[in-house]
């Protein structure tokens, strides 16, 4: 087996090599018309800006994080978010495949991260990942952006951000959406296998403030047999500035889908080809979720310093059924169709205070959350319900109701010694409360934890473009299986990191070493599906991500990561000991490399790109090693005449037969090719 550096080696080639070193130092800070600042590094219009840039140097920040515009969303021939992030921002990404109410899988850093719960989502302060949930404790759907609605995007890798507590092991993405906009544009997208999509933005902006409405309607037959989809997204944004600096912004947003689902086939299935037939032509399900936000900013204590604070609301419900192979989840991988109900409201928030005081800049604040769910799961015979679902051999019924409670006092400095060097202290401690009771009957659970989480990071700028870094922070997340049992310890994270960043007009790009030790791994039986703790894992790896421009409209990209990330210790329900087995689905390097171009003077902008996932390991099967895939893409926008845009992205060109997911024998095939066409016109 090709060992993955000489692997980065072979697909980067000495191209890569010349991007070496990245990211910007500090950028200025550019108010819009309804007041909010965008922290764009000002050197970014010297490159085309259809891509992901690197993220500015925020004095002490010491980690891997990276920015997508809304130029390079724009023109992402994508159905959903993850593929987004994975176009532009280098993530490892596996799509589930099975609806878009069924989350996929985004990995950071050697973390199989099953439905995202290994990455820590945020949208405009509302988190994504759910608490006692009877799937996956964390599970996330990002399904509730809006793409045309996006203003940035920040993906940081590792635990560093202090505001990233629970379910940031890999890292965190925190999207922040337009607060208000200036006209009203509308778009229509028609594209293989029966996708169409209609969007459309509308707003103000005044010197008081100004307000966003934002929806779209979104349909699919899918290239599977019984994958048609249909979803749906409003948003209204508002913002009001006042005369005394203050800024008070209130946000609703509402999203719905309703979905059939392919199901997952057998390797020897795929093996013959027989890709598009569904395991089970009553799987599906459909979802509703709503939010509502409200926001206040003031400056407090003289010019240096300032009050935030936002809080939210949110409730929804989940129903689906599928036939799930054996994955080793928590209540997942049984021989027969399952029903589940995930039925849940919630509320919490985040209020900071920060303040410049000499060479200090202090950010201290509180966070808080809590969340009542109602989880139900079923024996299903094509949507007939059979009998209840245990849990477990001591036969716990999944009907449960939840509560999750949170409460986590966050604090960072981040100290100027000198012009060269700067340090960064902070942290967090999270208290976390978990109780469970039967439905009908039982006694309750109940279980109560602090986790303390250091953030330690140093900086030291060799010159204008060049700095090196280093960091050591701790990460946490909650065990599956929580909502089962409350007494369940979470996993731990350590996490070390060095790195280089360099940032001039015509070059930017990072490149990083991380090794990053997790305690308390948790094991869960893919017989009895009972979950268990006191596993270890190390990742450690090498990640790269960079810019050059090659004159004024073309530039060379490129995004790497190569991950030895294997089990230390990890004995299974069976007695088998997985030391020295990769962690499952996690890949021994995935590459990203290609051309952006923007043509001025009114030409055509957009990217040609390969993305390369190297071998991993599937789930519950540690001798078995996937193959590894290519896919090129293409994406490209052309203004028509006046105010009307048209845009084309291809999927896979080469048309790739490549595994998306697989478990225990079982397989998510990858899409084939597929063309999308969008109009735009704004007015």
């Amino acid at each position: 087996m090709p060992h993955p550096f000489r692997t980065l080696t072979r697909v980067l080639g000495a191209s890569v090599c010349s991007l070496a070193l990245s990211t910007a130092p500090a950028a200025a800070q550019r108010p819009d018309s309804a007041g909010n600042t965008d922290s764009t590094p000002a050197h970014v219009h010297t490159l085309p800006i259809v891509r992901v840039v690197a993220a500015p140097t925020r004095r002490a920040d010491a980690a891997t994080t990276m920015i997508v515009l809304p130029e390079a969303i724009a023109t992402v021939p994508a159905n959903d978010a993850w593929d987004i992030l994975r176009q532009t921002a280098g993530l490892e990404v596996h799509l589930q495949g099975q609806g878009p109410g069924f989350a996929s899988d985004a990995a950071m850093r050697g973390f199989t991260s099953d439905h995202s719960v290994d990455v820590a989502a945020v949208v405009d302060g509302l988190p994504l990942n759910e608490p006692v949930s009877g799937h996956a404790e964390g599970y996330a759907d990002w399904n509730a952006l809006i793409p045309e609605a996006v203003k940035r995007v920040e993906a940081t890798k590792g635990p560093a951000s202090p505001w990233a507590g629970n379910w940031a092991m890999g890292g965190s993405v925190n999207v922040l959406t337009e607060q208000s906009r200036l006209g009203t544009e509308w778009s229509a997208r028609v594209g293989s296998y029966g996708d169409a999509r209609l969007a459309l933005l509308t707003g103000a902006e005044h010197p008081s403030g100004g307000w966003l409405l934002a929806a779209d309607a979104q349909r699919s037959d899918g290239w599977r047999d019984n994958s048609q989809e249909a979803i749906g997204h409003v948003m209204w944004n508002g913002v009001w500035n006042g005369a005394d600096a203050h800024t008070f912004t209130l946000a609703v947003s509402g999203y719905g889908g309703q979905w059939h689902s392919p199901g997952y086939i057998t390797t020897a299935q795929y093996d013959s080809g027989l890709v598009k037939q569904a395991a089970n032509p009553t799987d599906g399900g459909n979802e509703i979720f709503g939010s509502l936000r409200v926001a206040f900013t003031q400056p407090m204590g003289g010019e240096k310093g300032n009050f935030e604070s936002s809080l939210y609301a949110h409730g929804g419900s989940w129903h689906i059924f599928l036939t799930i192979p054996p994955e080793g989840g928590i209540g997942e991988g049984v021989p027969s169709q399952t029903e589940e109900l995930d039925q849940r409201v919630g509320v919490g928030g985040v209020t900071k205070y920060s303040r410049q005081m000499g060479d200090v800049h202090l950010i201290t604040g509180l966070e808080y959350r809590a969340v009542s769910a109602g989880y139900q799961r079923y024996f299903t015979t094509d949507r007939a319900r059979d009998s209840i679902f245990y849990f477990d051999t001591k036969k716990t019924p999944a009907n449960l109701d939840a509560v999750y409670l949170a409460l986590s006092p966050v604090a960072e400095a981040h100290w100027d010694i000198a012009p060269q060097l700067s340090l960064g202290l902070g942290g967090r401690l999270d208290w976390l409360s978990y109780r469970s009771q039967q439905r009908n009957s039982g006694p309750a659970a109940a279980a109560d934890r602090l986790v303390a989480t250091p953030k330690l990071s140093a900086l030291y700028r060799i010159s204008d473009p060049l700095s090196v870094y280093v960091s050591y922070n701790g990460g946490f997340r909650s065990s599956d299986g929580v909502i089962v049992t409350p007494s369940l310890p979470p996993a731990l994270e350590d996490a070390t990191e060095l790195g280089v960043h360099y940032s001039a007009r015509r070059a930017e790009g990072s490149i990083a070493f991380f090794l990053i030790d997790v305690h308390n791994q948790q094991t869960v039986d893919p017989i009895t599906l009972q979950p268990s703790a006191g596993g270890t894992t190390r990742q450690q790896g090498l990640e790269l991500d960079g810019r050059v421009g090659l004159n004024g409209w073309l530039s060379l990209f490129a995004h790497a990561t190569v991950n030895d990330a294997h089990y230390v210790h990890l004995v299974t329900g069976s007695g088998a000991d997985l030391a020295g087995v990769p962690v499952y689905q996690v890949a021994d390097a995935t590459v990203q490399g290609g051309f952006d171009f923007d043509l001025q003077e009114g030409l055509i902008a957009g990217s040609l790109g390969a993305a390369y996932t190297g071998p991993w390991t599937p789930v519950n099967q540690p001798d078995v090693r996937t193959s590894s895939y290519t896919l090129v893409n293409l994406r490209a926008v052309v203004p028509l005449s006046g105010e009307w845009s048209a845009a084309i992205g291809v999927q896979n060109i080469l048309d790739t037969r490549y595994v998306e997911v697989q478990a225990s024998g079982y397989v998510s095939p990858g899409q084939p090719r597929a063309i999308m066409a969008t109009i735009r016109h704004g007015f």
